[in-house]
């Protein structure tokens, strides 16, 4: 499990080039990365515009659809690769033949669900990539960003999260894969919650982060600065 006190720390990153389908497939990522995957209309371009680019939460009610992959390589060696939305996953660049790409070491996946539109829809699609995930990594982290929590109350909020939860524990214990990697999250533009999350997925996959940690904690404790 990650720990409760991760700094937002790393989170500075340099834009790349946006791909198209045609030219990724079959394409080596970087060694170490993040890949953001759901729905369409889920929000995670709008969380890594916010975080990376600057963009004001409010101004992310205009953007349009992802349509090509666009990555963000970060100081700290992580690349955050942000797909487009899934509309049929049997169509679309997640179904590739070799799914080590999407799915080997040193890889951790974010699935951003949409909290106040159809929630199974979500699971069901991250429930076939969680199968052919781990069926090629059974360790790789998963990391549930349940979104657009915002206006919830935070009783609606504990409970939507229990729930989705739940399901996949119940799914992944019916198909027999690893639930000690999955981690959700609440999340929401409107605040640090999406920077808080994101920070303990890319710190994990950062070399020694534990020890970085503790010394960034003590640092930040010493100087009087805010995590």
């Amino acid at each position: 499990m990650y720990g409760q006190g991760t700094l937002n720390t790393g989170l500075t990153a340099e834009r790349g080039p946006e791909t198209d389908n045609a030219q990724h497939k079959g394409e080596q990522l970087a060694e170490r990365r993040v890949l953001f995957m759901g729905l369409p209309r889920s929000g995670k371009t709008s969380i890594l515009k916010v975080i990376f680019e600057g963009v004001l939460a409010y101004d992310t009610l205009s953007l349009m659809p992802t349509q090509q992959r666009t990555e963000y390589r970060l100081l700290t060696g992580v690349t955050v690769y942000d797909f487009p939305g899934i509309d049929d996953y049997s169509d679309t660049q997640y179904s590739v033949t070799n799914p080590e790409i999407y799915a080997g070491e040193h890889t951790s996946l974010v699935f951003v669900i949409d909290s106040q539109s159809d929630i199974q829809s979500s699971l069901t699609t991250l429930f076939t990539l969680m199968r052919v995930a781990q069926s090629v990594n059974p360790q790789l982290p998963i990391n549930v960003f349940v979104n657009k929590v915002d206006g919830l109350s935070d009783e609606l909020k504990q409970d939507i999260q229990q729930d989705i939860q739940q399901r996949v524990t119940k799914n992944m214990g019916y198909e027999n894969l690893n639930v000690a990697f999955v981690h959700v999250f609440l999340t929401t533009i409107y605040d640090q919650s999406i920077r808080e999350a994101l920070s303990r997925v890319v710190q994990y996959l950062v070399p020694k982060h534990g020890s970085l940690e503790t010394i960034l904690n003590s640092f930040c404790s010493k100087s009087s600065l805010d995590k």
